[in-house]
């Protein structure tokens, strides 16, 4: 093999190179020329009428549900499937996280698990793509409203995604956007929180949140952060379709693989494919996964795993909770997609990944 495969790699063009350059000669790192720029567009795609940019995607969280009026005494309900960033943003706030249990389908809570873990001192409901591609999200910003408790939208690296009329970003009273490397649209680092609520966008960008001392400070993005995620954001369309088909070739390539259970493309729903997460049966456990990325990794593939058991990232002793999370998590395996991927480098991704499944099963039997 020529080179590794990373899991995440977005394309940076000689015109990205070139912005990036000029903002760096012609305003200081911290400016806000750049940023008001990526702002502008970031609230766009996603279909709102403000955005905030910041530094990274945990502290977008925290300064977020800050400017929500949630903190110490309060409860925030999290998808028990996802990002561990969103339980240290919960931590730095001092707030107190409750779990609900995913629907097996779409990898993301639903209004019913929800409701089954409300308190009377629940202030916000976190949830996100899950890499079950949003398709769960409408009941669950339904299922917010009936119970009057604020939806977050935890978009991730999902920009640009859509399900029926709706885009990702949309759908709670604010959301959080990834702009980091492991997003298709990158400025290296950063995040970005989106809303229509004007209160809201004003208090997220509030000075004291730039200078103050305490946990939820959130740095603006830099000048050369932002003016890279626009160059990107820019290409969003064309990035979208190379990835998509990406996902489509790794469709048709696993499918004859018993052992697996892929993500579902369906007919009202448009992905924004940053990674392919591919779930192993249950005869495998976390053991059995564990030595299927290493493999693969040997090999020079940036197969990681999918998606953490957010009780346990919480407290290990919550290792019960959210039983059928905990079992998802322990068999699921990210792929790489990036735009740089050839047809070959997918196809070796996919006989590689076969390979080390039989090996895993030779092993046990």
């Amino acid at each position: 093999m020529p080179s590794d495969i990373y899991l995440s790699n977005p394309t940076v063009t000689p015109l990205d190179l070139r912005l990036l350059t000029e903002a760096l000669k012609s305003s200081s790192p911290m400016g806000s020329s750049h940023r008001a720029a990526l702002e502008s567009t970031v609230a766009q795609a996603t279909g709102c009428e403000y955005a905030v940019a910041i530094a990274s995607g945990e502290q977008a969280i925290s300064t977020l549900l800050h400017a929500m009026g949630v903190g110490p005494g309060h409860d925030v309900i999290l998808p028990a499937l996802g990002d561990a960033a969103c339980v240290r943003s919960v931590r730095r706030i001092g707030s107190t996280a409750h779990f609900a249990e995913c629907d097996p389908g779409t990898l993301v809570p639903t209004s019913r698990t929800i409701e089954a873990v409300v308190t009377p001192t629940t202030t916000a409901v976190l949830a996100g793509h899950g890499d079950g591609w949003g398709t769960g999200l409408p009941d669950i910003a339904a299922g917010c409203a009936r119970l009057e408790v604020p939806f977050v939208e935890l978009v991730a690296t999902r920009i640009g995604s859509q399900w029926a009329t709706a885009t990702a970003g949309s759908l709670g009273r604010a959301a959080v956007v990834d702009l980091s490397t492991r997003s298709l649209m990158s400025g290296g680092e950063g995040a970005a929180i989106v809303t229509n609520d004007a209160h809201l966008a004003e208090a997220c960008r509030a000075g004291d949140f730039v200078t103050c001392q305490s946990t939820h400070r959130a740095d603006p993005m830099p000048e050369f952060t932002a003016a890279l995620a626009s160059a990107q954001l820019a290409r969003m369309n064309g990035i979208m379709d190379v990835c998509g088909g990406i996902a489509e070739r790794y469709t048709v390539s696993l499918s004859q693989m018993p052992e697996l259970l892929l993500p579902a493309m369906t007919p009202d729903a448009m992905s924004s494919w940053s990674r392919y997460v591919v779930r192993l049966d249950e005869t495998f456990g976390q053991d059995d996964r564990d030595e299927i990325i290493r493999g693969m990794q040997r090999h020079d593939i940036h197969a990681d795993i999918g998606l953490a058991h957010l009780p346990t990232v919480w407290d290990g002793a919550l290792e019960g909770v959210c039983p059928m999370a905990a079992s998802i998590a322990t068999r699921t395996i990210a792929l790489p997609i990036h735009p740089d991927l050839t047809h070959r480098d997918v196809d070796l991704i996919c006989q590689t990944l076969q390979l080390m499944i039989q090996r895993a099963t030779f092993r046990r039997d």
